[in-house]
């Protein structure tokens, strides 16, 4: 998996770059000038620095007063280019001119080009996305993020359009060489890395605020929607005044500057002073927009805020230190979030969102340890995961409560003012909240971060008069559950917290080196529930006794426990149950006792729990009983929820909605499904409007019911739509989930059709895959249409994402080898770690089904 790697040589390194360029935005390519300022630190003949997609076409170097053109020798495969010099460098500084020319490409990468269309006129943008490694596609550069200096950027652009990069705009005048252009001048960076570097040359809109402190603040969206744009400048605004408030370090920059960009690979990306963002994460229509949108603009808008101190101004010192930059921006987004809207209850939905995926992912062999080595830079997408971000954001969370709010604000605030423009290791985050709290930090997180996986405490207890004496074990959870191998000896040092009826929380440190931990709760009777892990702070899981088990039960029937504490304990038996340590059946009896639930954080993960089962017993012959097990389950909260909003609901009710109607419309409710055909038909008629926030719902119940004229409804509805979310949701949750297989094989084809965004096709065909009737056929769609796929998005975290969404779901050992034999045959650089996740999740899902399949029948014959 591991390619050979080198980073760059460090005999001469940059101090400053005065960087060029003039983007062709008709014939999509562009031409350059580096200028680069060196230090040389050792006498040398050569100079190495990173290019890739570019040619160059000249190159001098200046050392004191000796001008020398060098031989110029590109690596496609290092992705590096050497000069060679007639004689040494002298030590000390020097200056390297580039020049060179490069396509502005469609691959959503470096410099490349995005399509929007004015008056029916299709036109394009010039815009960057430089993480991890591609900056080196639009000028040559030191590419690593250690290797940090200051930018001049000038961008030659036609004059009628929007000119951007990282800091002001200093100087505005006529190109000489084309009077249609502007040469842009912007003010000097400050020491940063190249990765954070941004460009855009395009049309746009914008509004603008200032925050408390004056920094100034704009949002760009596309012409004609710049109030689309409100919400996140809101959120943009009341975001830097809390950060700057909660590390009590200042915002660096003059500007902050937010674009909505028709084709972005990921969600956004935080280049310092100049952050872009897909369009679905940045842009609320008030008329078309749900509230789960909303909220997800607000996340994202402060996780990429966030990043402006915590990977921008200190930044990773290698990638192996991903994790420092988007676990830490992964938990504050949430911290920010409910702060700024606490209505979003976002803490709450973490658990289910957040803690439970990464949980899933980390109990696979194929995980990986929050840190992990890379070497080469195609590794560097694989880990822009569930570990990184989610498992990164969960443990930063523990220790937080663990140490708490004053001390980790203390040692944040020392962490960035010590190495504010430098780069760091996570040791030296950990030394400061140590020191900052008094508490042994390093020791205890580095059991978190150096190794994969996580605990799962077993929990025994026995009464001793009017005390209950605990006796906790911890073993690593396995998703296999298998005791042996070589990675089973691994122990954590665990803060456990411990809830009680009416009691205070005992709080304890498991020790990594003891085998058990005893805990004595005063005054807890026999008949009381003892719960571990409350509001599910931990990382860990928790695998109680039948007798626990039990009286847990009935306080989840009483609501005596927290909803985030009700979830938990489902959540924690049907991972049991997947590993092999619980039965299913077990399970779908505890299910039963939340008939009468009404919180929406346990509904949806009732609703995950469902989907992971549904998918083991996809080809069963009880797949019906199942369906008629969940519509009795839902049937009480069915009651209670309305279509349409009432008044003073809060926003949980308002996501409930839909998360009821669509899984009642697609286990079958006639009912539902008739109300949701009769609001999609007037709907798409011109009529009555179905409410944002449950289009979702109401397309997937549709879709459901697998008639070819909804199809083309569909088609139609996506087509005519202006506003990306409902282009997005339309084709998610509307035309890939359609029950008829004839109608999903056209709907793949349309994903890959020019009406779809290449940023959107990946999830659309996973959306397919995810369907029963779906599996085989996207799994087939990929493999005939490999070579455009791989060529399409060049591997690339989409990728490996669509790799592992239309492999994962078969249900036998013939198939775990398939996959395996297809992606030896087309090895995927960089998507490895997700084919071996993949293929151990089909082994994982045909074992709980050879195992379970009796126990499950028998259950829905006796119920």
């Amino acid at each position: 998996m591991v390619k050979a790697f080198n980073r760059l040589p460090i005999s001469v390194i940059p101090t400053h770059y005065t960087i060029t360029l003039k983007p062709d935005l008709v014939g999509h390519t562009f031409t350059g000038q580096a200028v680069v300022k060196v230090d040389v630190k050792e006498a040398v003949k050569t100079i190495v620095c990173n290019v890739n997609e570019l040619e160059i076409q000249s190159a001098t170097v200046v050392s004191g007063t000796t001008t020398m053109s060098p031989t110029i020798a590109l690596n496609k495969e290092e992705e590096t280019v050497t000069l060679s010099c007639d004689q040494e460098l002298a030590v000390g500084s020097a200056t390297v001119t580039y020049n060179f020319t490069g396509i502005l490409n469609d691959k959503m990468r470096g410099f490349y080009r995005t399509k929007y269309t004015v008056d029916g006129e299709d036109r394009y943008a010039a815009v960057t996305q430089f993480e991890a490694t591609d900056a080196r596609q639009a000028f040559p550069c030191w590419d690593e993020p250690a290797v940090k200096a200051t930018f001049d950027m000038i961008i030659v652009g036609p004059k009628d359009r929007v000119v951007l990069s990282n800091m002001p705009e200093i100087e505005n005048t006529e190109d000489p060489e084309d009077s249609t252009c502007k040469v842009v001048k912007f003010a000097t960076t400050p020491i940063m890395s190249t990765y954070l570097v941004a460009i855009v040359v395009g049309e746009f809109d914008y509004i603008e605020d200032k925050s408390e402190e004056g920094i100034a603040v704009r949002v760009y969206s596309p012409l004609g929607k710049k109030e689309q744009g409100r919400f996140a400048l809101e959120c943009a605004v009341k975001s830097l005044t809390f950060y700057s408030k909660f590390f009590n370090v200042p915002y660096p920059l003059a500007k902050y500057d937010m674009i909505a960009i028709p084709d972005f690979s990921s969600g956004a990306m935080e280049n310092w002073g100049l952050v872009l963002y897909r369009e679905t994460c940045i842009l609320v229509d008030p008329l078309n927009s749900s509230q789960s949108s909303k909220q997800w603009v607000a996340i994202v808008v402060c996780h990429e805020t966030a990043h402006q101190w915590f990977g921008n101004l200190v930044t990773m010192e290698w990638w192996t230190h991903l994790w420092l930059n988007e676990g830490f921006a992964s938990f504050m987004e949430n911290l920010t979030t409910d702060v700024l809207y606490p209505e979003y209850r976002i803490w709450d939905q973490f658990v289910p969102g957040t803690l439970i995926e990464a949980l899933k992912l980390d109990a696979l062999n194929s995980s990986h340890a929050i840190e992990v080595e890379v070497g080469h830079p195609s590794e560097v997408d694989e880990i822009f995961d569930n570990i990184s971000y989610n498992k990164g954001a969960s443990v930063i969370r523990m220790l937080y409560d663990w140490i708490g709010d004053k001390s980790f604000k203390t040692g944040m605030h020392s962490y960035l003012i010590k190495y504010s423009y430098k780069n760091t290791e996570t040791p030296q985050l950990w030394a400061e909240l140590e020191s900052a709290s008094g508490l042994p930090v390093t020791s205890v997180m580095k059991s978190w971060t150096e190794q994969m996986g996580f605990p799962c405490i077993s929990v025994t207890s026995q009464q001793e008069g009017a005390d209950r004496v605990l006796t906790l074990t911890q073993s690593k959870f396995v998703g296999d559950g298998k005791a042996n191998g070589g990675s089973s000896g691994s122990r954590w040092q665990v803060p456990v917290s411990i809830s009680s009826p009416g009691k205070e929380v005992t709080k304890v440190m498991m020790d990594r080196e003891a085998e058990q931990t005893t805990v004595r709760l005063a005054n807890v009777a026999a008949s009381d529930w003892v719960k571990l892990n409350p509001s599910v702070v931990g990382f860990y899981r928790v695998h109680y006794s039948q007798t626990e088990l039990g009286l847990l039960c009935e306080a989840v029937k009483s609501k005596a426990l927290p909803p985030v504490d009700r979830l938990n304990i489902l959540d924690d038996l049907f991972s049991l149950i997947a590993a092999g340590k619980a039965k299913t059946a077990d399970g779908l009896r505890l299910l039963q006792s939340y008939k009468d639930e009404d919180s929406y954080i346990v509904w949806n993960n009732i609703s995950q729990v469902i989907g992971n089962l549904s998918i083991v017993i996809a080809d069963q012959d009880f797949y019906s009983d199942w369906e008629r097990l969940i519509l009795e389950l839902f049937s009480g909260i069915k009651k209670s929820v309305t279509w349409d909003p009432v008044e003073g609901e809060g926003h949980l009710d308002t996501l409930l909605r839909s998360l009821v109607i669509t899984r009642l419309g697609k286990a079958g409710d006639q009912e539902i499904r008739q109300e949701a055909k009769r609001r999609f038909d007037l709907h798409a008629s011109g009529g009555a409007q179905v409410s944002p926030d449950i289009r979702t719902a109401v397309y997937s119940v549709v879709a459901s019911m697998g008639q070819e004229e909804d199809y083309n409804t569909m088609l139609r509805l996506h087509e005519e739509a202006d506003l990306h979310e409902e282009k997005v949701r339309i084709g998610r949750t509307g035309l890939a989930a359609f029950s008829n297989k004839t109608i999903l094989a056209k709907a793949l084809e349309f994903s890959l059709s020019s009406n779809v965004r290449a940023q959107d096709s990946v999830h659309m065909i996973g959306s397919v895959a995810g369907r029963r009737q779906g599996r085989d056929l996207s799994w087939q769609f990929f493999k005939d249409n490999f070579v455009l796929l791989s060529e399409r998005y060049q591997s690339g975290f989409l990728l490996s994402r669509l790799v592992k969404s239309c492999s994962a779901g078969f249900l036998c050992e013939e198939k775990a080898r398939e996959v395996e034999q297809f992606f030896t045959e087309h090895p995927l650089s960089g998507s490895e770690r997700n084919v071996a996740q993949a293929v151990e999740t089909i082994r994982l899902n045909t074992a709980w089904l050879t195992r379970d399949q009796a126990d499950i029948a028998n259950f829905f014959k006796q119920n």
